[in-house]
């Protein structure tokens, strides 16, 4: 038997409205201040795609680009697609490139675009449950295909691994409880599992499970969070892929890994492409994209 009715309500309570106590329990833990005179780290990026049509059906291709924010800043786009067409959108919070068009052979395009990014020295705050969340963050705390937050498995997840600490006296911080747990529990593995559900039963993971996992767990525990994909510019592998979540506290989004165990400030040389479990690279399924990205330092500013 998974979990009596009993343990669930349980759970609620000591991984809901109990825990919005810790507000109370815990100091809150201001932001220490950013160092605006570190230069900012810059990159030219090629992201190259080899795209196989499916019997001759239109193509629709969607490549995100990095969002321009307090931390990241999209400079020039060029793309080089013959063959198809091309959009650009760099305008609003989640800018891409839209490829479109029939073809009838393997065709291979490159969008290529330069990025910056700020060093942060921000330390995470103190981070609580929100009882009455406004409709903005509600996206982010409501379960999806991909965070199942109202699942049996993840409630009894978090009762088994995440109430008995907050039981042991003392002051408790409910994300990084979290955090370890998920750290702890939650093995990778290049073999591992990449869906939730699948993750929690298997006990093993690849880092995009775990981070799938960790967010779904945090809004079960009604703490807003979203799955971040990114680049490693630092990376030598094929793709660069980094994936981590965000926590929404003091009017803002902050960085936090359980798969890499930091919180706050976003490992140097990491940058932001698409948020809330959407990918890098969408396509609806007329055709097969492979990719790979090549990055070079960048000297002039952008």
């Amino acid at each position: 038997m998974v979990g009596s009715p009993r343990r669930r309500t349980r759970l609620v309570l000591s991984v809901g409205a109990a825990l919005g106590a810790l507000a109370v329990a815990l100091p809150r833990a201001d932001a220490a201040p950013r160092d605006h005179a570190a230069p900012a780290s810059q990159w030219n990026v090629t992201v190259a795609l080899r795209v196989t049509p499916k019997d001759g059906v239109p193509v629709r291709i969607r490549l995100a680009l990095p969002p321009s924010d307090a931390m990241q800043r999209l400079g020039e786009v060029t793309v080089t697609a013959r063959g198809l067409h091309s959009e650009v959108v760099q305008d609003g919070d989640e800018p891409h490139v839209l490829l479109s068009g029939t073809i009838e052979k393997p065709l291979r395009v490159a969008v290529s675009y330069a990025v910056a990014r700020e060093r942060s020295h921000d330390a995470m705050p103190l981070v609580v449950p929100l009882d009455a969340p406004p409709a903005a963050l509600m996206p982010f705390l409501t379960p999806s295909p991909l965070f199942q937050s109202r699942s049996i498995l993840v409630r009894d997840f978090l009762e088994t691994n995440v109430s008995p600490l907050l039981d042991a006296p003392g002051p408790h911080d409910l994300v990084r409880g979290i955090q370890q747990v998920t750290h702890d529990k939650l093995v990778w593995a290049k073999d591992g599992k990449s869906l939730t559900l699948d993750v929690i039963r298997s006990g093993r993971a690849k880092r995009i499970g775990i981070e799938r996992a960790f967010t779904t767990f945090l809004r079960c525990a009604r703490v807003p969070a979203r799955l971040v994909e990114g680049l490693d510019m630092q990376s030598t592998t094929r793709r660069k892929r980094a994936f981590w979540t965000e926590v929404w506290s003091q009017n803002q989004w902050w960085p936090i890994s359980a798969s890499g165990g930091w919180s706050g400030r976003l490992p140097r040389g990491w940058i932001a492409l698409a948020r809330d479990g959407q990918r890098a690279v969408r396509t609806d399924k007329t055709a097969t994209v492979t990719y790979s990205v090549q990055v070079t330092p960048r000297q002039d500013p952008l």
